[in-house]
């Protein structure tokens, strides 16, 4: 048996890359291994849930405060009231405050998809076992799904503990002081409360950015947490412009098309949120960020380790000619005294004097 979605299949490499075939811009290469690869991370979609269920569970408790600290006025009694002024339509037997409770358990359940989607709230071996396959479909490498998952996450295990409780760290202080500012009670200038906020949501933008190289640098690479951080932040600055639209699409595919599905309230539309998150928007949203993640590394530091290593050989090789060259020098001299005593001897065709 195959296995189901080719999880528990060790043989069945799938389809290859031709040699020949003209290189593609990043774009075309993501959707074209995107299509090739696109039910390993099905596969993977489901992995990452199954394995996640913890961080999720945190994530959606945890959403609540996330919500209030942005909101703080928000109530389902006051989204009730702009429902019915609004003239929304609603089924028979639901009251605009049932429809409000449902749209706020629904809002939870995003911005809680949406920690997890943005690699803010995460089990790090999770994410570095399932990093390190979507790194090598970017790199166009085979991976077994599951060996190589459980291989890279025992591997990185301790490193990436660290590293998700660091970012859950910085993320509930980055909560916590948006809604200390976020009180007109706490400074009396309404400006500097907008600057403070401002900053906070700046220096929150800037660490979404460094999840997003940190772990496909983390199996890349064997270096400690701190050069690894330094890095991300070198990377997020440095690419300004493609990691906002990363983040922006990010957000499009965690919350805003399961948002609208799910606000529709339909019975289909409401199944097909739950398929979106089960099936394809988690492992999809790891696939984006870690194929231009590694593009980045690939380029300004792998590229750099390529042409060392290939200094270094040319370097031997040279040295090795050299000291070729130096032993030829030394056995010719070493055989001319022997010459100058056998000038006057014939040698038996034997080679004996």
């Amino acid at each position: 048996m195959a296995g189901f979605f080719g999880l528990f299949d060790y043989t069945k490499e799938g389809p290859g890359v031709y040699p020949d075939e003209p290189p593609k811009g990043p774009f075309a290469l993501f959707f074209s291994i995107l299509g090739r690869k696109f039910w390993k991370i099905v596969t993977i979609n489901l992995m990452y849930i199954l394995f996640s269920l913890p961080a999720f569970l945190v994530a959606f408790f945890g959403a609540s405060f996330v919500v209030q600290a942005f909101f703080p006025a928000l109530t389902p009694e006051l989204l009730a009231e702009m429902f019915e002024k609004s003239g929304l339509p609603l089924q028979e037997g639901i009251s605009f405050i049932d429809f409000a409770n449902v749209q706020i358990l629904q809002l939870y359940i995003l911005v809680a998809m949406l920690l997890v989607g943005l690699h803010l709230l995460i089990v790090g071996p999770v994410h570095a076992g399932i990093v390190y396959i979507l790194r090598n479909y970017s790199r166009e490498e085979h991976a077994f799904v599951w060996m190589d998952f459980k291989e890279h996450a025992r591997k990185n295990l301790r490193q990436s503990l660290i590293a998700s409780g660091i970012s859950l760290l910085f993320t509930v202080l980055f909560v916590i002081n948006y809604a200390f500012y976020n009180t007109n009670l706490v400074l009396g200038s309404d400006i500097l409360r907008v600057i403070l906020q401002t900053i906070i949501v700046i220096l929150f933008l800037l660490w979404c950015m460094i999840q997003i190289y940190l772990y496909p640098m983390m199996v890349t690479f064997d270096l400690k947490l701190k050069p690894l951080l330094r890095n991300c932040l070198l990377f997020s600055i440095l690419r300004l412009p493609l990691n906002l639209l990363i983040l922006l699409v990010s957000f499009i595919v965690l919350f805003l098309v399961p948002g609208v599905l799910l606000f529709l309230g339909y019975g289909i539309s409401v199944l097909a949120a739950f398929l979106w998150y089960l099936f394809f928007a988690i492992g999809f949203n790891v696939f984006m960020t870690t194929f231009f993640a590694y593009r980045a590394i690939d380029k300004h530091m792998l590229s750099r380790l390529r042409a060392a290593e290939s200094l270094n050989e040319e370097d031997a090789e040279e040295t090795e000619e050299a000291q070729a060259e130096d032993a030829d020098e030394d056995e010719e001299e070493s055989e001319k005294p022997e010459e100058e005593d056998d000038k006057g001897l014939v040698r038996s065709p034997s080679g004996a004097r």
